[in-house]
């Protein structure tokens, strides 16, 4: 049984018993694949996946390399005591420090990353979506930003 594009397309029973190993190894064999469709279960069980492994790499990212907590901790203390007041300097900080402090997170995100926005694809295209559809997901990163930049300073109006 083939869809529209000519990939095979799992039957109802076929995708039922599809394992969580199973899942994960079609997730990283088609991790370049845009094409096709993925079943909710291959798809959320990779998805549980990337999310283990990331609690895994998070909590051995926070033994291995505590000083990403420094300048968070001083970012929070900071918010604390003004929180009316968001010092950029230290948000800065805080995020060089957390990416330098995290080598395996990142390494771990670029490794099912790319899978995983794949997995996202095909799962949107058999839920009859297309694949332009995932960028209303930066719409709330987008709005953040814009909330963060600087307001112009009040001029009093010269009489």
């Amino acid at each position: 049984m083939e869809n529209q594009l000519g990939t095979p397309r799992l039957t109802q029973s076929s995708a039922e018993k599809l394992s969580f190993a199973g899942a994960v190894a079609i997730g990283f064999k088609k991790f370049l694949n845009f094409r096709g469709v993925a079943s909710r279960r291959e798809y959320w069980f990779f998805v549980l996946f990337t999310v283990l492994v990331s609690v895994v790499i998070g909590t051995l990212d926070a033994i291995l390399f505590p000083a990403t907590t420094e300048a968070t901790d001083a970012l929070a203390l900071a918010l604390a005591q003004q929180p009316e007041t968001l010092n950029m300097e230290l948000v800065n900080a805080a995020i060089a420090e957390s990416i330098n402090a995290t080598p395996l997170s990142n390494l771990a995100g670029i490794i099912y990353g790319i899978p995983l926005l794949t997995a996202t694809v095909r799962r949107m295209r058999d839920a009859g979506f297309g694949a332009w559809w995932l960028l209303l997901s930066w719409v709330p990163f987008f709005t953040l930003i814009l909330t963060l930049l600087p307001t112009k300073p009040k001029t009093s109006p010269s009489i």
